[in-house]
């Protein structure tokens, strides 16, 4: 048992447990350098990530900014359209007036041009007055009044 002495067998556990260790430590080793490649492939997925959510942001004001432009457009087509409408009932009324007036200057007797508000509230059974105009233009004023009933 000589050559089995405590310090030799002491010596071979401490080179089988290096041993061990330097085993264990080249299987860490590989482990943190997959995991650091992980990590620079996360870093430049999270670049291209912030770099879509700034494109997303700029086209989302953008389309903002169109809509706004377009929301403002078609507002004024409204606001004119409105105003062309009013203007319209104007004429149409004032229009109305003058008929009314020259067909009592020409019959003589007093009966209006039904506007279509008159029109619809009166009765069907009232015949309607044939009056026969004394110039072009009171023929041609009559036939776009009747054309317009």
């Amino acid at each position: 048992m000589e050559f089995l002495s405590i310090p030799l067998i002491l010596d071979l556990i401490l080179i089988v447990m290096l041993a061990a260790c330097i085993a264990y430590c080249v299987s860490l080793n590989k482990k943190l350098s997959v995991m650091r490649d992980a990590q620079s492939e996360m870093q430049k997925v999270a670049k291209q990530f912030d770099q879509a959510i700034v494109k997303s942001k700029l086209g989302i004001e953008e389309l903002k900014k169109a809509s706004k432009d377009v929301g403002g457009a078609l507002q004024s087509e409204i606001d004119e359209a409105k105003t062309l409408v009013e203007e319209l009932k104007l004429i149409q009324a004032s229009s109305s007036r003058i008929a009314d007036r020259l067909q009592e200057s020409v019959g003589g007797v007093g009966q209006k041009i039904n506007t279509p508000k008159e029109s619809l509230s009166e009765d069907k059974a009232d015949e309607e007055v044939v009056i026969e105009p004394r110039t072009d233009a009171e023929r041609e004023l009559l036939e776009m009044l009747t054309k317009s009933k």
